[in-house]
């Protein structure tokens, strides 16, 4: 195991530093959990839908650059911060992919939430 410039050896270092699947859980998991719990009377069958093709637009629209992107080393993700090689296919870890659907799920729920925003809505525009 190689040694840091503080003498900190790498795996004692990644063993205090969050993973990307810690990241998810705490910033996108457990914001989407608590914005469920806050709206689940309000969503209806539309708001799913749509959800669903936000979350597959995401997909299909980010997949190849952020892959391309990986593959020409513009950002890389260090094997101590993700659970394994990329999988699927191309360059990137499994907690990318589930990044583009939480991030997505998450926009999709504020959106829910400020729909609920008297000032905000179209028709109380003058």
């Amino acid at each position: 195991a190689g040694t840091s410039v503080h003498g900190e050896n790498a795996p004692a270092k990644a063993a205090r530093q969050v993973t990307y699947g810690g990241f998810l859980l705490v910033f996108l998991c457990a914001p989407i959990a608590l914005l469920l719990a806050a709206l689940w009377r309000r969503l209806r069958r539309r708001h799913l839908i749509a959800c669903g093709l936000v979350c597959l637009l995401a997909f299909v629209y980010t997949t190849p650059w952020d892959n391309y992107a990986a593959y020409k080393g513009l950002w890389t993700f260090d094997p101590a911060f993700v659970y394994g090689p990329p999988l699927w296919f191309g360059y990137l870890p499994l907690e990318e992919y589930l990044f583009y659907f939480a991030e997505a799920v998450f926009v999709c729920l504020v959106v829910v939430a400020l729909s609920r925003v008297r000032w905000l809505r179209a028709e109380s525009d003058p």
